[in-house]
């Protein structure tokens, strides 16, 4: 796709997302304030909650309501992924749907949850992360389309480095499935952002060690404060690093006042009594020192997550994963059209808008021929 498209694509998604935003928070207001607490099998911990949280800024009543308000998000997007009337807006609602699960996995992370009980959720989210790309395929397809003067449909992984809050998100997403020796995930992620590949060196040092092909570059897509961490890879005195580290940790909460949904949230409970606040964790931080090795008993930074680091450590001492590299790519609950049901219940593509449908186990899952491009996938739906 040329540039022009790209810069059209781009402005879309940022328009909508303002949009989606506001509009969101709203509805998740109305459904939170009427709805009773949920129960969704959390591991129910005891200690005191002052005492097992790993940042200040969140009580225990800030926690529970605006965990309670996610989920009510999420309730308003799956009722929004069913009216989706445009690729566009349907690329949007896979967007949200897979960052408020990652938001809630953060939220549980800063209240104290043990990292044991939340590691087999990051998984999830990558299913999350892989199927809002795989829609928003259909979308760049859709605008290849719209702008044919610019040449035909290439693929480009749906988060867009060039914008602050796609950067970081996916970051700290890669950067957890590392820590958390979750090859599987890092290999997904991976696979999803093969066309990131080459131009951004931070990405390229923290997936070193899963590619066969790393490439060593000295910038930055997002060169603030992201190029002093990078420069954490190539300094080779481990004291001359832990600076480099130490400033980078200096340098990320005020580069991160431009993303749209989380910065200074701390600061902003509504009198709903809940927030947008979920954690400041340069995860990334984390994975470096992790990768390189480094000695960070001197490191005491608010964003710095030195139990997730000490818990990789742990991993790696001890020979254990979360999942294993030889597990497959392919996630449960997919399906190629043409191929048999592997399960009775309700499945839906993303070729296809309003296509959730009941088949029976060993029925032909079917094939849409006027899908706007590529093959048309079958995935086991949330609500059955």
């Amino acid at each position: 796709m040329g540039r022009r498209s790209q810069r059209t694509l781009q402005r879309r998604r940022l328009a909508a997302l303002d949009a989606a935003l506001r509009c969101r928070q709203r509805l998740a207001q109305r459904r939170a304030a009427s709805a009773s607490s949920k129960n969704d099998g959390k591991t129910m911990i005891t200690a005191p909650f002052d005492v097992r949280r790993r940042q200040k800024f969140l009580h225990e009543d800030l926690y529970h309501k605006t965990r309670e308000n996610q989920l009510a998000i999420i309730d308003v997007e799956l009722e929004n992924k069913r009216i989706a009337d445009s690729m566009q807006g349907n690329a949007s609602v896979h967007h949200f749907l897979h960052l408020e699960e990652f938001w809630i996995w953060m939220l549980d992370y800063t209240a104290g949850e043990p990292i044991e009980a939340l590691a087999p959720r990051i998984a999830g989210i990558v299913d999350k992360f892989e199927e809002w790309n795989e829609v928003d395929q259909l979308y760049q397809q859709e605008a290849a389309l719209d702008f044919s003067e610019d040449g035909p449909y290439e693929y480009e992984g749906a988060p867009q480095f060039s914008i602050l809050s796609d950067y970081e998100d996916t970051l700290q997403l890669l950067s957890i499935s590392i820590l958390l020796r979750d090859q599987r995930s890092v290999r997904r992620i991976i696979h999803v952002l093969r066309s990131h590949r080459g131009h951004d060196g931070l990405f390229e040092q923290l997936i070193g060690a899963y590619v066969e092909d790393s490439q060593d570059l000295d910038t930055c897509i997002i060169s603030k404060p992201y190029d002093t961490l990078l420069q954490v890879f190539y300094e080779e005195d481990d004291n001359a690093a832990l600076a480099l580290l130490q400033k980078y940790l200096k340098q990320w909460y005020p580069a991160m006042k431009n993303h749209p949904r989380w910065y200074d949230e701390h600061l902003h409970i509504n009198e709903e009594g809940y927030a947008a606040y979920y954690g400041y964790w340069a995860f990334e931080a984390g994975a470096t020192v992790f990768i390189l090795d480094l000695d960070d008993s001197q490191i005491d930074h608010l964003v710095y997550p030195k139990d997730l680091v000490d818990y990789a450590r742990q991993l790696w001492e001890e020979g254990r994963y979360t999942s294993q590299e030889t597990e497959p790519l392919i996630r449960k609950g997919r399906v190629e059209g043409g191929q048999p049901c592997p399960q009775t219940g309700f499945w839906e593509t993303p070729a296809k808008l309003h296509s959730r449908s009941h088949f029976e186990q060993g029925q032909i899952m079917p094939v849409f021929d006027d899908a706007v491009h590529g093959e048309t996938i079958w995935y086991w739906s949330e609500e059955q």
